[in-house]
């Protein structure tokens, strides 16, 4: 249980406050949700059992976690989503009760809340303004698997990235003025970014390596930003016509 003399508490208010899941929510309903959950570190890297998914609802406080479906077969893999503060998983589970295997993977140092998933379904429904910001969440995940399934259809990867580090990429320039900055997939491995657009990472890395020849993005030890931000999106331009 944490309370509010915890010395956490108020970086724990503040990230759900600045959420599009609990900000809208009244502060005693914030407090309650903090006040019945528990908190949790992941290394980055940890191996996390998937299981604890169908177990708990998790509410990532600070860092990134991406859930990655592996074809048990193949043993390839898709980043379903790559979420971030403020952000809850697995949705399903919560929805249905029913298992649904995904990995939880940590790709920086991350702290959670954790709640029974049972705990976090009475939160919705003794909660009205709950369902309110949690149905446009719920549907903004369902967008992003829509997009994604039609982009492994109509484009090709270079399209496809571009498309990635388009979204990801805030259009203001960085404080020297030179690039703009990439947020969220700004230091994820090749390997990451492949699995996030349905591609391998030898691809990615030489399509990477092509926009610099081009000039359009800058990448250094991890840290990805955009050098020509119109150039970008005229290689998004397929994709856009489509999705807007």
């Amino acid at each position: 249980m944490i309370v509010p003399e915890d010395p956490y508490y108020n970086t724990i208010s503040q990230v759900l406050q600045d959420s599009p899941l609990f900000g809208k929510l009244s502060p005693e309903v914030r407090q309650s949700v903090i006040e019945q959950s528990l908190l949790q570190e992941w290394k980055k890297g940890a191996d996390i059992n998937p299981e604890l998914c169908n177990q708990y609802a998790f509410i990532i406080i600070e860092g990134k976690v991406k859930l990655t479906h592996i074809d048990p077969n193949t043993g390839r893999s898709v980043v379903l989503f790559l979420l971030k503060p403020g952000d809850i998983f697995d949705v399903l589970p919560l929805l249905d009760g029913k298992e649904h295997i995904v990995f939880p993977s940590p790709v920086e140092n991350t702290k959670l809340l954790y709640a029974p998933l049972q705990q976090a379904r009475e939160w919705i429904n003794t909660h009205p303004e709950f369902n309110a910001t949690f149905l446009p969440y719920l549907g903004q995940q369902m967008r992003e698997i829509e997009h994604f399934n039609k982009s492994l259809v109509f484009y090709d990867i270079s399209t496809r990235l571009a498309h990635l580090i388009l979204h990801h990429t805030h259009q203001c320039k960085d404080e020297d003025q030179k690039h703009y900055p990439v947020h969220l997939i700004n230091n994820l491995s090749h390997e990451s970014l492949a699995q996030m657009i349905g591609s391998v990472r030898s691809v990615i890395t030489s399509q990477i390596k092509k926009f610099k020849e081009e000039d359009i993005i800058v990448s250094e030890r991890g840290k990805l930003a955009v050098k020509n931000l119109e150039k970008l999106i005229q290689k998004c331009d397929p994709f856009l016509d489509h999705n807007q």
